[in-house]
């Protein structure tokens, strides 16, 4: 069995930080845009890197070209303790909450460009990004990937936990004002796919969609999660729970490469085909994107999730438990 839902007090923290900090102004999302408005969808293909260990930035904190920054969803935390020398870079300024408050999306460049140069990130930096949660911080560098910076943004493999077991300083109280940066977006490939993409392709054999949610959520146990939205998955997409990809001992640091090869596999991805993945609102699904990449496997992201496909009452739904899991398949409604 797989992890029950994790995602009510996700929103409770989402929406307490939206009291507390100023996100950007609201835009309309890019999975609702108008027919004919939609752009193609380009997918990112070349295996990279993205983790580094703690030794390798014991070794280069101090390096004039390396900022470290921690992906900060809610007020105090950062200030009670964080790396030494890090430099917060607020979640909400770089996400779009959408008009009810829990929605996750892309901004627009310029307001995204506006948040890294705020934190001081400059064209040579590299970016090493650690947070309290993987989620979160795989959104973060999910989002350097977005404005063609993927190149020179990284995670820090193991969190601040790893940090402090190794020796590394921490501390705490508000960072100190940096000097703005002047990044700027590099080459981007707008990896993203709406509903309606996937709509399309639903009985395309090569098309593999992953979702990253737990059983009572996938399954549609959860009742839409009360909410009144509804339950249950895209019909033939497999459950990739995001931390069966994470270190049991640590869930911020990623299992060795040849688990997650074989985890992958066993959700049915796979050279040749070409993977979705999605969650509830795009940030465990932003973990399942990462070990695509790593894997070199071709993926796209579907920013809007299942807050957007499940909202509407146009598309087919599934309930029921995954059958690559060994249990019986679901129920499909129209």
């Amino acid at each position: 069995m797989k992890k029950s839902s994790i995602h009510a007090p996700v929103v409770c923290a989402i929406a307490a930080a939206a009291t507390v900090f100023h996100p950007v102004a609201p835009r309309p999302a890019a999975s609702q845009a108008a027919p004919g408005a939609e752009p193609a969808a380009a997918l990112q293909t070349m295996r990279v890197d993205p983790l580094v260990e703690v030794d390798w930035l014991l070794e280069h904190i101090g390096d004039e070209d390396v900022v470290v920054v921690e992906s900060v969803r809610g007020p105090g935390r950062f200030e009670e303790e964080h790396i030494a020398g890090a430099r917060p870079l607020r979640f909400d300024a770089i996400t779009w909450e959408g008009e009810e408050g829990w929605i996750v999306e892309f901004p627009e460049v310029d307001d995204l460009i506006g948040a890294l140069r705020a934190a001081g990130i400059r064209r040579d930096s590299k970016v090493v990004i650690y947070g309290r949660s993987m989620t979160a911080t795989a959104r973060t560098w999910v989002t350097f990937e977005y404005l063609g910076l993927g190149d020179r943004a990284f995670l820090l493999d193991g969190g601040i936990a790893d940090w402090k077991a190794a020796g590394g300083a921490v501390e705490s109280g508000e960072a100190p004002a940096v000097e703005p940066g002047d990044v700027e977006p590099g080459e981007r490939v707008d990896f993203r796919v709406s509903a309606d993409w996937i709509h399309e392709r639903l009985d395309d054999a090569s098309v593999v969609l992953l979702d990253a949610r737990p059983d009572d959520e996938y399954t549609g146990a959860d009742g839409g999660l009360g909410n009144g939205g509804r339950p249950g998955h895209i019909p033939g997409a497999a459950q990739l729970y995001w931390e069966e990809l994470m270190d049991p001992a640590n869930n911020t640091r990623f299992r060795a490469r040849d688990e997650i090869a074989r985890i992958l596999e066993r959700h049915g991805a796979g050279a040749g085909k070409t993977h979705v993945s999605y969650c509830m609102i795009g940030m465990r699904a932003s973990v399942v994107y990462m070990a695509a990449r790593m894997s070199g496997l071709d993926v796209h992201l579907y920013d809007g999730s299942w807050r957007d496909w499940g909202d509407r009452t146009d598309l087919p739904v599934e309930t029921g438990r995954d059958p690559r899991d060994g249990s019986p398949g679901g129920t499909m409604f129209p």
